[in-house]
């Protein structure tokens, strides 16, 4: 482990970044524990739990929660992925210590009521709704639940909807009690304040309570099948994704994969955005994207299109990547999205939420402190040789899947692909 990561003897890290010049303060208090954790009759547990902490503790109503957040003139939020979960404050760096104050007393003392869990649920299941009624999620909910079949990484992060109305208090405490480990928490804390008040605090508010669960995420390896899940609705817009292989988060050569999404489908001036929208007229959203997960990737690309243009669109997307894989990037390509790349790294230097995610999550996942210095060289070491590497890694067309929803198709959009 990172010697600049500071660890208490339960087991707990501390990742800290003291900003001078900056009057804020942002905590995160993270967790290894998300979708990636559950199984079939639990999955969306992580994620209800997440709402449920904000419902009132021992001493402390889920109003006061808010209305003493509000009082300081703070702000008070969470998010669960499939491999996370994280509560943070941000807040004016003298109140720090009252924000850590309300964190500790919500993760070590909600009462997970039964009457506001049944009040949350009907919030949840409207999310669940909402998501399913949201072309461009559904798309890529079934994306990711089919290119990861078989594998934890394939559970939604919302949940199952039945498994939802079935949760009781006791399920969410023994999932607290389970999952919610120190060794498998980090607490990451950025902005005007120094390292040594960080550590009292920490110490003060959550080594001194701590979780006692042993639970330690495991990496898992996914090696996915050709699939194509179609799903058929009465929309004006054909919604089409596609799934490769990826690096996993921390991986080297990840710089590398960077310049090429930037390249491909990360921007206005990438290919897909250029070939497809501005050159044919044949998409308004069109992109891509790489998740990193502990362990695992993938690569993933959206196309939002008219039903008339899908096959063409799609056939569009293929000629880029077939491209790609021919020719890699031009040095002018390279050169603009490694700049593109560092001025992405250098602006989030500047928000302590945004170094707050970045470090919790280097110092969870890799135990290692987030070097800007490093990622700054590491950019200046792309070379073409590398992101080919990426490119002939990424694009494995026995390895692809994709997802469509829209009017009923004639055809496979996994054909096309292949081709």
């Amino acid at each position: 482990m990172d010697n600049r990561i500071f660890q208490f003897n339960s087991g707990l890290k501390l990742i800290h970044k003291q900003m001078q010049g900056v009057r804020s303060v942002a905590i995160g208090v993270m967790f290894a524990v998300g979708s990636f954790s559950e199984n079939a009759s639990n999955n969306g547990i992580s994620h209800f739990i997440e709402h449920m902490m904000f419902k009132g503790t021992k001493k402390r109503s889920a109003f006061d929660i808010v209305c003493e957040i509000d009082g300081l003139g703070a702000q008070i939020n969470a998010y669960t992925s499939k491999q996370s979960t994280c509560y943070y404050t941000i807040s004016v760096d003298d109140y720090a210590e009252n924000c850590m104050e309300i964190m500790s007393d919500f993760l070590f003392n909600s009462t997970f009521d039964q009457t506001e869990m049944d009040k949350e649920k009907g919030v949840v299941l409207e999310e669940i709704a909402m998501s399913e009624d949201t072309p461009d999620d559904l798309c890529m909910e079934n994306l990711a639940s089919s290119y990861f079949k078989g594998c934890n990484l394939g559970y939604t992060i919302l949940g199952d909807a039945e498994n939802i109305r079935n949760f009781k208090t006791s399920d969410l405490q023994q999932y607290v009690q389970d999952k919610y480990s120190a060794n498998n928490m980090v607490v990451s804390v950025v902005g005007n304040i120094s390292q040594e008040r960080a550590v009292e605090l920490v110490g003060k508010y959550f080594d001194t309570n701590s979780f006692k669960g042993g639970y330690k995420m495991e990496k898992v390896k996914h090696t996915p099948k050709c699939d194509s899940v179609v799903t058929i609705k009465p929309l004006e817009q054909s919604n089409i994704a596609v799934a490769f292989p990826c690096l996993e988060f921390g991986a080297e050569n990840y710089m590398s994969l960077l310049a090429l999404n930037s390249a491909f489908g990360g921007g206005m001036s990438s290919r897909l955005f250029q070939e497809v929208r501005e050159k044919s007229g044949l998409a308004y959203n069109v992109y891509s994207y790489p998740s990193a997960y502990y362990g695992d990737g993938v690569f993933s690309i959206y196309l939002g299109t008219n039903p008339k243009t899908t096959q063409k669109a799609l056939s569009s997307i293929k000629e880029q990547i077939i491209k790609l894989k021919k020719t890699g990037l031009a040095e002018d390509e390279l050169a603009r999205v490694k700049k593109q790349l560092k001025g992405n790294y250098a602006l989030s230097q500047e928000s302590s939420s945004a170094l707050m995610r970045v470090y919790g999550r280097n110092a969870l996942f890799l135990n290692e402190y987030f070097d800007f210095d490093k990622k700054i060289a590491e950019i200046d070491m792309i070379s073409n040789d590398s992101v080919m590497d990426i490119i002939n890694y990424i694009f494995d067309f026995d390895k692809v899947v994709t997802s469509y929803v829209g009017k009923e198709i004639h055809f496979n959009p996994l054909d096309i692909i292949r081709g």
